[in-house]
């Protein structure tokens, strides 16, 4: 395999690049010899995320010969993206990473990846039939692969199936019977409640969350089949899928269905309670709803404009190489082999909520037994990842700054025409000072 370029960064670039705003004082990742037999892993997986990969990743290192994966786990957000950023700006990269498939257009374009060999994965087995089409095509920037998805997350709906079966709504297969409206989605949420006699049958946090806001908007706008474009020197949107999209989240969050101010925690308490039948939830919160007991189902959040198109937002954790001047190459071919494994056991992944990318585990037998995963799992087939940008992405202020405009149409502050006139100024603000891809 032909070595990359020997690209020099300056510091400022590679901040710009890596969309941060903040430098950080070191960012050394410790000896910069290292053994030949160990691979670095740097990744900011924790919790019960943290203790899945740890399993999966013991499995893949038990089959690597006299070899050892050491992963060093970092803070997550900004402090690891920059962490990353400038440790492969500064010779001192790991030789495998964790990144976020919405923030490979700040990484890969300033040379702060190397791309994967295809003819030296396709010996391990992963090609791009091991992905979706959705993860394939993001993966690649300027005609080579920079990011391997190791899942899919998406934003669903799950919902209280011993509820549903009390209100008569529980179809055959456990599920809720079809919505192709806004109406229909209100009368849903108010037979739940005329159930629970609590005051709302839908639960959506998003005050002060500006990344909740902007799952639940990406998911609307992308079934009108619209897109934002953040090349060139103009915002492209369509202003009408934009304005259709955001009152359609103002007429959920009436005081009526939903609550006009509920948070994250509010939103998930209510549902883990029994309150409300229905949340707009990441598929991460699957663990929790069922340590919970929650007599658990889940389905795509519903197109309900009428357009037929199968859209939701979503991301994927994927595996990356940090760029490395002089990389060593036997441990370069260890890091290849360790992936292959890991994606080959992720299995456990699909325990999390994430749906795995490595299709030969999603059609697997064992997968398909995972309930409630196994009826959201299609949405990883047509999931839309942020918009490509240096400033947009999981972590970036993007989303902070989507919805603090966007609440305020949420709560009766704004409207909606001048929520997305303010957006769009702001955005080509951005776009002003972004690093294309």
């Amino acid at each position: 395999m032909s070595k990359s370029p020997n690209i020099r960064l300056s510091r400022r670039r590679v901040l710009q690049a890596a969309g941060l705003s903040a430098l950080l004082a070191g960012c050394g990742t410790g000896p910069a010899s290292r053994s030949s037999q160990e691979i670095t892993f740097w990744h900011l997986l924790t919790g019960g995320d943290g203790e899945r990969m740890n399993a999966i990743v013991t499995k893949a290192d038990a089959d690597l010969p006299d070899a050892h994966i050491k992963q060093i786990v970092l803070a997550w957000g900004a402090p690891y993206y920059t962490k990353l950023a400038m440790s492969a700006a500064g010779g001192r990269a790991p030789d495998l990473g964790v990144l976020h498939m919405s923030r490979l257009a700040g990484y890969a374009p300033g040379g702060l990846l190397d791309p994967w060999d295809l003819n030296r994965l396709a010996r391990y087995g992963i090609t791009e039939q091991s992905f979706t089409a959705p993860a394939w095509k993001s993966s690649m920037v300027g005609g080579k692969t920079f990011a391997l998805a190791l899942d899919s997350h998406t934003f669903v709906a799950f919902f209280n199936t011993e509820l549903a079966e009390k209100a008569g709504l529980l179809e055959s297969g456990g599920k809720l019977p079809e919505i192709k409206s806004l109406d229909d989605m209100k009368k849903l949420g108010r037979e739940f409640k005329q159930v629970t006699g609590k005051p709302y049958g839908l639960a959506y946090g998003f005050l002060g969350d500006g990344a909740q806001l902007w799952r639940l908007f990406w998911t609307f706008y992308t079934q009108h089949g619209a897109t934002f474009e953040l090349t060139g020197d103009k915002f492209g949107y369509d202003a009408e899928a934009f304005e259709e999209s955001v009152e359609t989240m103002r007429s959920l969050v009436d005081g009526d269905v939903a609550s006009k101010s509920a948070d994250y925690a509010t939103a998930s308490s209510s549902f883990l309670n029994g309150d409300s039948g229905l949340v707009f939830s990441g598929v991460w919160e699957l663990p929790q709803y069922q340590d919970a007991k929650v007599p658990l189902g889940a389905m795509p959040i519903p197109n309900m404009f009428g357009t037929g198109v199968n859209a939701n937002w979503g991301d994927s954790h994927t595996f990356v190489l940090p760029h490395q001047d002089n990389p060593d190459e036997h441990r370069r071919e260890l890091a290849y082999q360790a992936v292959a494994g890991i994606l080959k056991n992720s299995l456990p992944w699909g325990h999390a909520g994430h749906t795995p990318a490595y299709q030969p585990v999603v059609n697997s037998a064992e997968f398909k037994a995972l309930q409630p995963n196994r009826d959201y799992a299609v949405t990883a087939t047509y999931l839309h990842y942020d918009p490509p940008s240096s400033f947009t992405g999981a972590a970036s202020s993007f989303m902070t700054q989507f919805g603090s405009i966007v609440q305020n149409v949420l709560i009766g502050q704004t409207s909606v025409k001048d929520a997305v006139a303010s957006f769009a100024e702001r955005v080509n603000v951005l776009m002003s000072k972004a690093v294309q891809r």
